[in-house]
C-alpha cells in the first residue's frame, strides 16, 4: 500500500506496509506446551519485511515467547506490549521513536529487549517490566535519561552511541552489572548509581573528571579511553579516584591527554591490567621513579603558587595604597 503525506509545502509518498495475515502465519515458529493447557506457536519472527505497521493481530497470540521484529520501518510498539508470557523483544534496525507503551505494559516475564538503531530521544522507567535483565537502546538519539528512574533487576544496560551529557535521571540500579554509555557526549558521571556493578565503558566521551566513580564500587573493568583525563596537575586529582576502586583490575584509557600508565601505577597500585597489557615489574619500578619526579613537581607547584599569591596580594595592597594617595591628594 502506499498512501500520500500533504504538508504546507510538499506532498510525499509513503510505503504503508502492514503485517498481513499471510506474513504472520508464515512467521509463527516453535510450537510447544501452552502456559493453561494444549499446545502454542511460541515465536514470531517478522524480521526483514519492511513492516510499518503491526495492527492488533499479534496481541491474539499471547502464548509467544520470543518476537523478533529487526529491519523494519516500525515507529511504535504498541501492538507487543500486552503479551503475559513473552521473555524477548528484538526491535532492533527500526523507527521507533517514543517508547511511552512500556509504562503501562503487561510484559511480566520479559527479560530482554532490545532497540538498537532507532529513533528514540529518550527513555521511560522501565518499571512495569519487573523481570527484565538486559536492555539495549543503542545507536538513537538519546539526550537525556531523566525519567528512567530505579530498576531493581535490570542487569545490563547498553546506551552507546546516543547524545547523552551526563546520566543524571538513571536511578538506582541495584542488580546492574554491565553499563555501556561509549560514544556518548558525556562530560561527568554524575547520576551513576551501581552498587554492584562490574564492567563500565565510558569510552569515547568527553571526560576530564572521574567525580561520581565511587557511586559504582565493585567495578572491575573499567574503560575510559578516548576521553580528555590527563596528568597536568601532578597531584594527579582525577586518577587518584581510581585508588578508590579496590575492586578494579582492568583499566583502558588510552587516547587521552598524554600516556597515562605509570601514572596510573603510581595512584591505583590494585590495577593489573592497563589497555589490554598485563601490569610489569618494569612498569612498578617507573613508578618509583615517576612518583618522586611528582612529589618534585608538587613541592614546585606549591612554591609557585605561593609565590603568586604573595605576588598578587603585594600587588593589590600597592593598589590599594596608590588609590588611598590619589584620594588624599583630591581631597587635600
Amino acid at each position: 500500500f502506499r498512501f500520500r503525506s500533504w504538508g504546507p509545502w510538499i506532498m510525499a509518498e509513503v510505503d504503508f506496509v502492514p503485517l498481513t495475515h499471510e506474513i504472520l502465519s508464515q512467521s509463527l515458529s516453535q510450537i510447544d506446551r501452552a502456559v493453561g493447557g494444549g499446545f502454542a506457536f511460541t515465536k514470531l519472527d517478522c524480521s526483514n519485511k519492511e513492516l510499518t505497521d503491526l495492527g492488533n493481530k499479534v496481541e491474539n497470540y499471547t502464548q509467544l515467547r520470543h518476537i523478533i521484529l529487526s529491519n523494519n520501518k516500525l515507529n511504535n510498539i504498541d501492538a507487543v506490549t500486552k503479551l503475559p508470557h513473552l521473555l524477548t523483544l528484538q526491535l532492533d534496525n527500526n523507527e521507533v521513536n517514543q517508547l511511552e507503551a512500556l509504562q503501562e505494559a503487561e510484559l511480566p516475564w520479559c527479560q530482554r529487549i532490545d532497540l538498537t538503531v532507532n529513533k528514540l530521544s529518550s527513555v521511560v522507567s522501565l518499571a512495569a517490566l519487573g523481570r527484565l535483565r538486559f536492555a539495549c537502546f543503542a545507536t538513537n538519539e538519546i539526550t537525556s535519561l531523566e525519567g528512567f528512574g530505579d530498576h531493581p533487576v535490570l542487569e545490563e544496560l547498553q546506551l552507546q552511541e546516543n547524545q547523552l551529557t551526563s546520566l543524571k535521571g538513571l536511578g538506582c540500579l541495584k542488580s546492574l552489572r554491565s553499563l555501556v554509555v561509549s560514544s556518548n557526549q558525556l562530560t561527568s558521571l554524575e547520576g551513576l548509581d551501581a552498587p554492584v556493578l562490574k564492567k563500565l565503558d565510558v569510552s569515547k566521551n568527553q571526560l576530564a573528571a572521574l567525580e561520581h566513580l565511587d557511586k559504582a564500587p565493585a567495578c572491575e573493568e573499567l574503560d575510559v579511553s578516548e576521553n580528555q583525563l590527563s596528568a597536568e596537575d601532578p597531584n594527579l586529582p582525577e586518577l587518584k579516584r581510581l585508588a578508590g576502586e579496590k575492586m578494579l583490575h582492568s583499566l583502558s584509557i588510552s587516547g587521552n591527554t598524554g600516556d597515562l600508565r605509570i601514572e596510573v601505577v603510581v595512584v591505583a597500585p590494585q590495577i593489573q591490567t592497563i589497555d589490554g597489557e598485563p601490569v610489569t615489574e618494569e612498569d612498578r619500578e617507573a613508578a618509583v621513579a615517576k612518583a618522586e619526579e611528582l612529589a618534585e613537581a608538587v613541592k614546585a607547584k606549591a612554591e609557585a603558587d605561593e609565590a603568586a599569591r604573595i605576588a598578587a596580594e603585594e600587588e593589590a595592597a600597592a593598589a590599594a595604597a596608590a588609590a588611598a594617595a590619589a584620594q588624599e591628594e583630591e581631597t587635600g
